[in-house]
């Protein structure tokens, strides 16, 4: 049997139940699509923790030295919760 990371198993969940992507990032003037598609994540899920945002080679390139996004800054949370609820009209008890 074939493994399946939980992330990607649970995109393909909302996909199926919304018909929409639950992240289509897109590249801008000041940051890329890898910015982007944190961003997304992080408007989603919140901000990751610092140490985790920190722990990999490439962080420099994406975060600063607290833990933050560098290209992109404001975001609009909206948790998946929310997001079932408000967008799609999923009841509370289903989201």
């Amino acid at each position: 049997m074939p493994n399946a990371d939980v992330w990607s198993f649970a995109c393909m969940l909302f996909e199926l139940v919304t018909g929409d992507f639950l992240f289509e990032p897109r590249s801008g003037a000041n940051f890329d699509k890898d910015d982007d598609h944190l961003a997304q994540m992080i408007e989603l899920l919140g901000n990751f923790p610092k140490e985790f945002s920190l722990s990999t080679k490439a962080a420099k390139r994406y975060f600063d030295k607290e833990g933050k996004l560098r290209r992109i800054q404001g975001f609009h949370y909206w948790p998946i919760k929310s997001v079932l609820m408000e967008k799609y009209r999923i009841l509370e008890s289903e989201a």
